[in-house]
């Protein structure tokens, strides 16, 4: 587990352990801690977050870490239901009108620290990070 403070953002980020092995578990665990999957709002944010994550890496075996995007019913949002506005998934993030059906879910990676998405069923070994804004 690492952690780190960007203005009023608390970050937590933890590493793939057993009883976490998809993005809802990810999504729980954060909640128990009263915090949130990380919600990356900008540029600035996702910069720090990357020179975070390369700093500190603390992934050891997972392939990234888990985020709050969410897609579902053909449109990328956050955990808490606000619609994704910042996103930095490489190439096109578009999906096929007919695979509105799809879920997936963001991450980010670990090669690189580069976004991604991973369906319900991956087999994917993930950390997550966490976020609270209490100031």
């Amino acid at each position: 587990m690492v952690s780190g403070r960007k203005y009023c953002q608390n970050y937590l980020i933890k590493r793939q352990n057993r009883r976490v092995s998809n993005w809802e578990d990810a999504k729980f665990q954060c909640e128990r801690k009263g915090m949130s999957l990380v919600k990356i709002d900008n540029m600035e944010e996702d910069a720090f977050l990357r020179s975070f994550l390369e700093r500190e890496n603390p992934g050891f075996n997972a392939d990234g870490w888990f985020i709050g995007g969410k897609y579902s019913n053909g449109r990328w949002t956050w955990s808490d239901g606000s619609p994704m506005v910042y996103q930095n998934f490489p190439g096109s993030n578009r999906f096929n009108a007919r695979a509105q059906e799809v879920t997936n879910y963001a991450f980010i990676m670990k090669r690189g620290y580069q976004w991604g998405y991973v369906s319900p069923f991956g087999t994917q070994r993930m950390g997550y990070i966490c976020e609270s804004t209490r100031c």
